[in-house]
């Protein structure tokens, strides 16, 4: 893998500076990724911004987030990560509504996986069955199963997804970075090339779009494959994340700004 590069190492705190930014980012053209898998392209461009990588669920520059996907792609954004309220209720959902897999099994027959997005309109399916929505219900969002009912032990409350989202939108504002992606003797090329500015996504908007099916939820656990940790149960953080031709809905203000 290359080594850490940063491109900007001045503060960006304003928009027109962080259009300068880019704009001297999108002039580099194609950069040698810094990490293999998915969240390649996050970490690439956070380096060459000059931003150091955590875990702190707050916003990425100042009070502005920072999101950017690959172009020709509509996977799905992630705007924030809120465990259930209830601690270990991920560990409950996982061992008593996840499932095995081969390479699961191979890894650790003993545990479950659970890998479900779900939404507050429709039943996801599982093995061609019904299987888990989102139902609300005094001022909580709880996961229903299909044939079991909701799931008391699973919910977030409007009050703490209200918080998550303040916390990591402060301002109400996002930066959206759109890159082009090639691969060339098996390491990714990231090419910075379209940027966005968007403004005006209130926490109440989010709970609206969770309830209509616009903002799912993501449960993420799987098992490590290696390391240390091999074998052992992962979750890797439940997302409110929401599809890239939506964000429009979301935000009252969507300019291109590159």
């Amino acid at each position: 893998m290359s080594k850490k590069k940063i491109i900007i190492s001045e503060p960006i705190n304003t928009l027109s500076q962080f259009k300068q930014a880019m704009m001297k980012i999108k002039g580099l053209g194609f950069v040698k990724a810094h990490r293999k898998g998915p969240t390649s392209i996050g970490k690439t461009l956070e380096d060459l911004l000059g931003i150091e990588e955590n875990c702190i669920s707050t916003p990425d520059l100042g009070t502005v987030e920072l999101k950017s996907a690959r172009m020709n792609t509509n996977s799905m954004l992630t705007l924030t990560t809120k465990s259930p309220d209830i601690r270990g209720a991920n560990s409950w959902l996982r061992d008593n509504y996840g499932y095995k897999t081969e390479e699961s099994i191979e890894l650790n027959p003993k545990l479950n996986i659970l890998h479900s997005t779900i939404n507050g309109v429709d039943y996801n399916n599982l093995h061609g069955e019904p299987y888990l929505k989102l139902t609300f219900k005094d001022n909580k969002m709880f996961v229903e199963h299909a044939n079991d009912g909701i799931l008391e032990k699973v919910y977030w409350s409007e009050k703490s997804l209200i918080e998550a989202f303040k916390k990591k939108y402060p301002q109400e504002k996002l930066y959206y970075v759109k890159a082009e992606s090639k691969f060339k003797d098996g390491h990714e090329y990231f090419h910075y090339k379209e940027v966005y500015y968007l403004e005006h996504f209130s926490a109440h908007k989010m709970l609206q779009h969770l309830r209509a099916g616009i903002i799912d939820i993501d449960i993420r656990i799987g098992i490590y494959t290696g390391g240390k940790n091999k074998g052992k149960s992962h979750d890797h953080g439940t997302g409110i994340r929401i599809k890239p031709n939506y964000l429009e809905l979301c935000f009252d203000r969507y300019e291109k700004i590159i």
